[in-house]
């Protein structure tokens, strides 16, 4: 199918009015000839709008789109019914104007477009990261989000256009949220992320979320993080700088203060940096991001301590950086691998 838009009705697009286009989708998509060349020509016309054509193509090629499916019984059933309707006995007929006619059908019309674009505009967009890596992404509204390895977050496609912009998250990423504020007297627009347990409400924020391993970790960089507690069973929280939450079901929250923020999202640079940390954090940590299994032959070694700056490195390298790293045996079997005692 051909673009059916001129060149020139996109002259006026922003990033934002891009990644929400439809002919746009196609091209990033299927990447046919006529749209490659089309976009070329769109291209060498404004010049100027390259920066946010290619950010955009960048985004959408590193996404998944799901969208749901047509609900055939849903449409089944209603076939059924208006066919009972057009076999049930007929009744007096009742003159009705054709202006009220005119008038049920526009607003037939009306319902069936405003559906239309709900679900256009609900589609969800997913990025996903897999073992060792980590990836950077600009949101419509300028924020930035940093994921770590295997993890996902999900956004709707009309995101920066909803009056709350959301984003739900699983496993880890660093939030970096732009303040905007429609107007000098307009309260600013709330940024959400959802997790399994928490719903985190930020203005212009930088901070952490970490929700593996079936707890929460928020650590707030700078600026101001409410935390909402699903269950209702605790009250809203309000986190200062340099705090962090700690959440697992069954327990109550309990609050880090004057936390080293640097060190809990080094991981943004791919690098592990403990600090007296127990080695079964330690290995935790490295399990999440090369989504590998680490198993300590000597129970004993559980009551070491590690202080130690690793770079995380390839997966295929890992078996000797962690013996140097935590000057230990290790001993690597498939995607396992074994920690059987200290060097000597």
């Amino acid at each position: 199918m051909k673009n059916d838009h001129s060149i020139g009705t996109y002259a006026g697009y922003g990033l934002d009015d891009f990644l929400a286009d439809d002919n746009f989708l196609k091209w990033v998509k299927k990447d046919l000839p006529e749209d490659r060349e089309f976009w070329q020509s769109f291209l060498h016309a404004y010049p100027h709008k390259e920066q946010e054509v290619r950010e955009a193509h960048r985004l959408l090629s590193r996404l998944k789109f799901v969208e749901t499916p047509p609900d055939h019984t849903r449409y089944q059933r209603i076939w059924e019914n208006i066919q009972s309707a057009a076999e049930a006995p007929e009744t007096p007929v009742r003159r009705i104007s054709m202006r009220r006619i005119w008038i049920s059908a526009a607003a037939s019309v009306l319902i069936v477009l405003s559906l239309g674009t709900w679900w256009l505009n609900s589609r969800e967009l997913t990025m996903q990261t897999g073992r060792a890596d980590v990836q950077d992404l600009v949101l419509a509204d300028q924020s930035t989000v940093t994921l770590n390895a295997n993890s996902s977050l999900v956004y709707h496609k009309n995101f920066n256009r909803a009056s709350k912009r959301e984003v739900w998250l699983k496993g880890e990423a660093y939030f970096n949220v732009k303040h905007i504020a429609e107007g000098a007297s307009a309260a600013p627009r709330r940024f959400v992320v959802h997790t399994p347990q928490l719903d985190l409400e930020v203005l212009g924020t930088a901070f952490n979320v970490n929700t593996r391993r079936s707890a929460t970790h928020v650590m707030l960089a700078h600026g101001s993080v409410r935390v909402h507690f699903r269950d209702g069973q605790y009250e809203d929280q309000l986190l200062k700088p340099g705090e962090m939450l700690e959440f697992t079901p069954g327990k109550a929250p309990v609050l880090h203060k004057a936390v080293d923020s640097l060190n809990i999202s080094s991981w943004r640079n791919k690098r592990f940096v403990f600090s007296n940390t127990p080695l079964n954090l330690a290995l935790q940590q490295i399990e999440d991001f090369y989504g590998c299994t680490i198993t300590v032959k000597d129970t004993a070694l559980f009551r070491y301590r590690i202080s130690a700056t690793l770079t995380a490195p390839p997966v295929e390298e890992l078996e000797t950086a962690l013996s140097a790293a935590l000057n230990m045996k290790v001993t690597k079997k498939g995607d396992e691998f074994e920690i059987a005692g200290m060097q000597k």
